[in-house]
């Protein structure tokens, strides 16, 4: 197994310890963004793909993967409660887009465009959770990572993994959970971290499977 290391930016990034990971039947992607995440789309390549986010970006990205793999594309911003109603700031020369606003320790704040979005829990778009089988969740949705798992509790029991892109620095986006919040709620729903992703200045791709799974 490689592992990478980048010195001059501190960053570590070991996504082929994805190749360890259980088996699922259905993998959902929250926050697909306008190029999704074709490489790790690959280690799963028997599991069909649901594909989750708010732009209309993403969902022209989700058309094209339709062509060659099976995948339900639903065009929603995920939160913990239905029916709220946010606004999310798009940065499309960076590709960013998140529902918080941008730190001064973070990039500039450069918006292009700010849309009004009605939010969904995942427990409520996702109909009959127990014919998605054995379920892999991966969630990267700049800063609202927390309270899209809220939402995603009864999800979580089907859920062989869920990897995450958390925030380790809560300043980097204004009222962003800090990280002991989301290890405390994964904890509760009776998942445990098994595994580092990747590490970065502000992120880190945190992985966590069922405590009964591990043990």
């Amino acid at each position: 197994m490689t592992k990478k290391f980048y010195e001059k930016t501190g960053m570590y990034i070991d996504w082929q310890q994805l190749s360890s990971l259980p088996q699922i039947d259905t993998l959902i992607d929250i926050g697909v963004g306008p190029n999704g995440a074709k490489d790790f789309y690959n280690y799963f390549k028997n599991s069909k793909l649901i594909l989750i986010d708010p732009l209309d970006e993403a969902k022209k990205y989700a058309q094209e993967v339709s062509k060659t793999r099976e995948l339900e594309f639903y065009q929603v911003a995920l939160g913990k409660d239905d029916d709220k109603q946010l606004e999310m700031k798009l940065q499309r020369k960076r590709g960013y887009s998140s529902l918080l606003e941008i730190s001064s320790i973070n990039m500039k704040c450069d918006y292009d465009k700010i849309i009004k979005l009605q939010l969904k829990k995942l427990d409520t778009v996702l109909k009959d959770k127990k014919s998605l089988g054995r379920i892999g969740i991966k969630v990267d949705t700049e800063g609202y990572e927390y309270d899209v798992i809220v939402g995603a509790c009864e999800t979580l029991k089907y859920t062989k993994f869920v990897i995450a892109e958390v925030r380790h620095n809560h300043e980097s986006l204004e009222g962003v959970y800090k990280l002991q919040d989301i290890m405390n709620l994964m904890n509760k729903n009776n998942f445990i971290l098994t595994k580092i992703i990747t590490a970065k200045p502000f992120i880190a791709d945190l992985c966590f499977q069922p405590i009964e799974d591990i043990f």
